[in-house]
């Protein structure tokens, strides 16, 4: 599978058994695509995703934790907006009290962006990427990615339970669905286990226009039908695949 996509045309848990994460079964009308790769390029995977959609805008929201508070700077060239927030709770890293959260844009995939993408490559839960169009509105990227700021509280804040767990997943499933309506591609990775890589998700109307776009250059592009996509995909979870931040 390395090296390969893998269409999904209706996000459906019903096939997929009880190896898949909580969020499936949570998103209604969506499509999703599973870039597969070895972890050794990664970056590479990502880089001809993004390659893909030219026109389009690259957003990120990432977090971190700060043992003050951080005054509100001027907007930089990438970051439209930067805020800090008192923490819940202080399970971990107590001396660490606040939650500085930055939200960025980048038009294309350069060396800025790169650096950006650090914290999406090591799976950090603070942090959220999505694709949206060249005139997408800011305000909705960072309406739909702070839910991940719930997400990120509840993996710091608080001493993790199964009952936490299951919260925390559903946020990640309310993410997802926000950031769609919002009119965003929203880009989860992968967990490295057995492959790398991530999965973007999609309106389902938009499942062939997207298709399209992804199916250039040297990728394998999976056009099976649906229960050989399904296959595939239970075969990745059977392996330990999963999404991260889960």
């Amino acid at each position: 599978m390395a090296g390969g996509v893998i269409g999904q045309r209706s996000w459906d848990a019903s096939g997929l058994g009880d190896r898949s994460s909580a969020i499936e079964g949570s998103l209604g009308n969506v499509s999703a695509f599973w870039m597969l790769c070895d972890p050794d390029g990664e970056m590479d995977c990502l880089g001809k995703t993004l390659a893909s959609f030219t026109g389009h805008r690259l957003f990120a929201w990432s977090s971190r934790l700060s043992a003050e508070a951080v005054a509100p700077s001027e907007a930089d060239a990438h970051v439209y907006f930067r805020r800090s927030i008192k923490r819940a709770g202080l399970k971990k890293f107590p001396q660490m009290s606040f939650v500085e959260s930055s939200y960025s844009s980048y038009l294309d995939f350069g060396s800025e962006a790169q650096e950006a993408l650090k914290p999406f490559l090591s799976r950090n839960s603070g942090y959220a990427l999505g694709i949206g169009s060249s005139g997408a509105d800011p305000e909705r990227w960072t309406g739909a990615a702070q839910l991940m700021e719930d997400h990120f509280s509840l993996a710091y804040d608080f001493e993790n339970t199964v009952e936490l767990e299951a919260v925390r997943r559903k946020s990640v499933a309310l993410y997802v669905s926000a950031a769609i309506v919002m009119g965003f591609m929203p880009i989860i990775p992968l967990n490295r286990h057995p492959l790398s890589g991530h999965v973007i998700f999609c309106p389902a109307e938009s499942y062939d226009r997207v298709a399209g776009e992804l199916a250039v250059g040297d990728r394998h592009f999976s056009t099976t039908e649906a229960e050989s996509s399904e296959r595939e995909i239970v075969g990745f979870f059977a392996e330990g695949g999963d999404l991260a931040y889960l």
